[in-house]
């Protein structure tokens, strides 16, 4: 069984509402470190598994289209090249704002008209009971021989989580067991982010209503950007540690 539940400190009262996150959050969003370490991640796997350097990628569950943006600076890609889709329409609406692409839909599972190179779903499946047809839709929209890119969560559910509307974390093998059922092969498949990371999940279960106010929601301030600048830094220790409540999965379709 792959999902596991755990019980967090958040009032019991709170519902994740997508289009409420994205608006509260998107300033600062960016900015947190661990979203940029799984930038760094992917960036790194797409230099790796991609070394043509020219390719069209899809991000399943894109929110603002910021990943996406950078993949497109970063590679050169048309617009045509890239794509995405998310349940919030908010979200969808801002990635059309950064990205000229015709693939930038709100749904859930969209009808394509092309496969793509590669299939990307960062911290996604973490929401949704539905994570295994997710994975499926997205192995059958990848060409043969593309690459799929997966980040998510494992361990406890803590109240940064509930927060950001978790159902269940996963167990990596089990996860791992998933993917290769449809046609993936795996070329990277490891945890991230102890003892750091896992220390600051802990920690937002006290008092999680001032790290929401101080620093998940609101303007990027300079007192944010120093703090969120110093994490990041901190955290490159991880890289050597294969431990953590981070996974982070790189397969190939057969």
């Amino acid at each position: 069984m792959v999902r596991i539940s755990y019980v967090s400190l958040m009032d019991n009262n709170y519902t994740y509402n997508p289009d409420t996150y994205w608006q509260d959050t998107e300033d600062s969003y960016p900015h947190y470190p661990t979203v940029r370490h799984r930038k760094r991640f992917i960036l790194s796997s797409l230099r790796k598994h991609c070394p043509g350097g020219s390719f069209s990628v899809f991000d399943f569950g894109c929110g603002e289209g910021t990943l996406l943006a950078t993949i497109q600076k970063e590679f050169s890609l048309q617009p045509e090249q890239v794509g995405g889709c998310d349940i919030s329409k908010q979200a969808v609406e801002g990635a059309r704002k950064k990205l000229n692409s015709p693939y930038l839909l709100h749904e859930m599972y969209p009808t394509l008209t092309q496969k793509f190179d590669v299939m990307i779903c960062s911290e996604v499946i973490e929401h949704t009971t539905d994570y295994e047809n997710v994975l499926r839709w997205m192995a059958e929209n990848l060409n043969s021989g593309g690459v799929m890119i997966v980040t998510t969560q494992s361990g406890s559910i803590h109240a940064s989580d509930r927060y950001t509307g978790h159902t269940q974390h996963f167990i990596l093998k089990n996860l791992r067991k998933m993917m290769e059922g449809f046609g993936l092969n795996m070329l990277t498949a490891r945890l991230w982010g102890w003892p750091l990371f896992s220390l600051q999940k802990y920690l937002t279960n006290i008092r999680f209503d001032r790290i929401q106010k101080n620093y998940l929601e609101g303007n990027i301030t300079l007192h944010k950007k120093i703090t969120f600048s110093l994490a990041y830094a901190a955290y490159f220790v991880h890289d050597l540690i294969p431990l953590g409540p981070q996974i982070y999965i790189v397969a190939r379709k057969a």
